[in-house]
């Protein structure tokens, strides 16, 4: 099989941007959705080219989210790290598109990078419902797109998607904070939280899907490595194997010196979440 053409690089949102996610109760059907995919591209003469400008969008995605970061990293270097924080609660007070003003009249660097971000993961989604028009696979359904516009329209909001092969199954949004300390990201939290609780779609094509916000946030490493799959040590593999054995029901794992240990841990892979979003190779 010809390998794929991504890489997995690590990443991690800067302090004071938070993931949250919501569970649409009307579900997706994830293999039937990639396939029909994978046929459309096959068969469909213009697939190859949209898909370019969808994959080429994704990529501006990720690097902005990589840029937002490391505008933090250059907070920190300049002895500026406490200022990180209030520059991120203001401009996350005001309406997304006050952050062009702010870009372009005060020369905002912070504002500019929010509002790349933002921008990009409008024009990925744009991308994304012209796939599920030609495709006629609903990646972005009407309803989901309604729910997500409504969700980026709070204060607070620097974008929202539906996440993995996408679907009526879920959104997820990047939240930042909306106040100064000490509400901070609660504020956004639940003015996000009190949106999703007392959904109520109006759209003709609605169908009665309560929405449930999930308890998820980012995946951190407490040791400066990766989370996911890793390379234990023997000493390691030998406390993980106790712990695990009244779970597993087992009393030993297989493996020499080194035991390949997969967590069980819900991870929110954001820099990729765009590229991830219909599970699929690029070709």
């Amino acid at each position: 099989a010809p390998a794929l053409e991504h890489e997995a690089e690590p990443f991690q949102l800067p302090p004071g941007v938070e993931v949250m996610m919501a569970d649409v109760c009307c579900g997706a059907h994830t293999p039937s959705m990639v396939k029909s995919i994978q046929r459309w591209r096959g068969e469909d003469g213009a697939a190859k080219g949209l898909w370019s400008r969808y994959a080429s969008q994704s990529a501006r995605l990720q690097a902005s989210l990589r840029r937002l970061a490391a505008l933090h990293g250059r907070y920190v270097a300049d002895g500026r790290a406490a200022q990180w924080l209030e520059a991120l609660a203001r401009l996350g007070g005001m309406a997304p598109k006050e952050w062009f003003v702010e870009a372009s009249l005060d020369g905002c660097e912070l504002a500019t990078a929010l509002n790349e971000v933002r921008n990009a993961s409008l024009e990925l989604r744009t991308l994304v419902r012209s796939i599920s028009t030609a495709s006629g696979v609903p990646v972005e359904p009407a309803a989901q797109t309604r729910l997500l516009d409504a969700t980026m329209q709070q204060r607070g909001v620097l974008m929202a998607l539906v996440p993995g092969a996408g679907g009526h199954d879920a959104v997820l949004a990047l939240v930042l904070p909306s106040a100064p300390p000490p509400a901070g990201l609660l504020a956004t939290r639940q003015r996000v939280s009190s949106l999703w609780r007392g959904w109520d779609d109006k759209g003709a094509d609605a169908a009665a899907a309560p929405v449930c916000e999930l308890p998820v946030k980012e995946s951190k490493s407490v040791s400066g490595g990766h989370n996911g799959v890793r390379i234990e040590g023997a000493a390691a593999a030998a406390l993980l194997r106790r712990a695990a054995a009244p779970l597993r029901g087992e009393t030993a794992l297989s493996g020499g010196r080194q035991t390949l240990v997969v967590g069980l841990a819900a991870v929110v892979a954001v820099a990729a979440v765009a590229a991830a979003a219909l599970q699929l190779r690029k070709r």
